[in-house]
């Protein structure tokens, strides 16, 4: 079985939400309704829960925030 938890460790070693752990919860959210919605519209068939899909891609550094600026 894999781990399937992301530890403040794993939160603070990654640059690409600068430690904060709110900004990783935001990215593993985003992604996981991302991830569910692709799957009831049927483009993806789903062997995991979408929240695990999500942590572990955080844990391979495979997500990433965009921050755009307000005019």
């Amino acid at each position: 079985m894999l781990d399937q938890k992301v530890y403040l460790d794993d939160i603070y070693a990654s640059r690409k939400c600068g430690g904060s752990s709110f900004k990783a919860v935001v990215m593993m959210s985003k992604e996981s309704r991302f991830i569910n919605n692709q799957a009831h519209q049927g483009f993806i068939q789903l062997e995991e829960k979408p929240t695990t899909i999500a942590m572990n891609k955080f844990k391979q550094n495979k997500l990433s925030v965009v921050v755009t600026e307000e005019k």
